[in-house]
């Protein structure tokens, strides 16, 4: 394995990870959103047009080709031109080609949007299709006809998090834990350890190995961190590497990619960002009451390796009200690290609680499920099961869950 950093400080485990990760062909991380730089109320803007041009549910018929390739629109894509002309009147930004290749797919993700194939079925998100009619999702419809700005936030957030494949959940988990004593996260610790919290790659880790990594590279002096940085901006240029992009390391890439994550993020009613650094919004600081009642509920121990969850993610509330209800001792089950990153790596989907036995199953409406444990990867009270699993049907009957 090839040592960018870790001579820096022989011995650190922040440094020997980032060389780990280095080694890793899928060390930039899961995908996300990199090139589109937009706010909340452009997204809203723009969305609100396409509600325009496609009301009701209908689809609008886009352009398929780059216009490099083909100049003209077809006069079935005239509408879809007469849009995008309309979004960059009111914003500024949104050509036909920059609006198909990245910001509906940001959008699709987000599930404020759905796109479709040319026999008009709904496509995959995350997967590499052709796409020929867009439309408002029941979600889009939502946030475009909110009844208050705030309401608008909270949706936003909420697409955010599923955009970004749990970070803001993340993020919160680590910054509102008195355990871990972080309040604040820099750029650079954010791109080499949360990044890789549930990752699919080798170098994957839980919240309290991420925190603990982060605690060691505030131990280096400022010197050896920005010798840190300076190092790996020199090395990690593609064209210091032989091969395809694959076997390249890319340190702007690398970068630009958390900066446009901290870009959304800002947006948020959950963060906020000041230079380089991600904070907790001052309505966002840390509540510790439901957490300490879940361990006095339950008369469990705080345990090494293990990390307290909540069922249905914090960042899908969309209002005060729902965030208050999700941040409950009865949406929170303390399992264990390996667990966690099963349920992080399917993108925060396991909503659905069943019992077996002991046991608690978490399930995402589909054939994704993870078994929890009792007294293994769980830790609880048993005799809690019916409070766990009757407030968990309580949350997704009264809430509109889009997993």
């Amino acid at each position: 394995m090839r040592k960018y950093v870790s001579n820096i400080n022989p011995g650190n485990a922040a440094l020997e990870f980032i060389d780990r990760r280095l080694a890793d062909d899928k060390y930039r991380g899961e995908r996300s959103s990199q090139h589109n730089r937009y706010t909340r109320d452009e997204l809203i803007r723009i969305l609100t047009i396409l509600d325009k041009y496609a009301p009701s549910g209908t689809k609008l018929q886009i352009r398929t080709t780059d216009i490099s390739k083909r100049r003209q629109n077809l006069t079935e894509e005239e509408d879809y031109s007469r849009f995008c002309s309309e979004v960059k009147s009111a914003i500024g930004k949104g050509t036909q080609d920059a609006m198909r290749k990245n910001l509906f797919v940001d959008f699709h993700r987000m599930g404020l949007i759905t796109r479709y194939d040319k026999r008009g079925i709904a496509t995959d998100p995350y997967r590499q299709q052709q796409v020929k009619f867009v439309s408002l999702s029941e979600q889009g419809m939502r946030l475009v006809h909110a009844a208050s700005i705030d309401e608008q936030h909270y949706i936003f957030s909420s697409g955010v998090d599923t955009l970004l494949g749990g970070f803001i959940s993340d993020a919160l988990g680590l910054l509102r834990s008195t355990e871990f004593n972080l309040r604040r996260i820099s750029i650079h610790e954010f791109m080499f350890f949360v990044s890789a919290i549930g990752t699919s790659a080798r170098f994957n880790i839980g919240w309290a190995r991420c925190a603990h990594l982060i605690h060691e590279y505030r131990n280096l002096s400022t010197i050896q961190r920005r010798s840190v940085i300076e190092v790996l901006r020199d090395s990690l240029q593609p064209s210091n590497f032989v091969g395809d992009k694959t076997s390249q390391r890319d340190f702007h890439n690398w970068k630009n990619k958390i900066e446009q994550i901290y870009h959304i993020l800002d947006q948020t009613v959950y963060f906020e960002v000041s230079g380089e650094m991600l904070f907790l919004r001052r309505n966002r600081v840390r509540s510790y009451s439901h957490k300490k009642k879940y361990f006095e509920q339950h008369r469990v121990e705080r345990t090494p390796g293990f990390e307290l969850h909540h069922v249905v993610p914090l960042g899908w509330a969309e209002s005060e009200g729902q965030f208050k209800l999700f941040d409950d001792w009865q949406n929170m089950v303390y399992i264990s690290a390996f667990v966690h990153a099963q349920i992080t790596q399917n993108r925060n989907r396991n909503v659905c609680m069943a019992a077996s036995h002991n046991d608690l199953i978490l399930s995402d409406y589909g054939d994704n499920s993870v078994h929890l444990k009792s007294g293994e990867s769980l830790l609880y009270n048993p005799s809690k099961q019916p409070i766990l699993l009757e407030y968990n049907e309580r949350l997704r009957r009264s809430t509109d869950l889009t997993i």
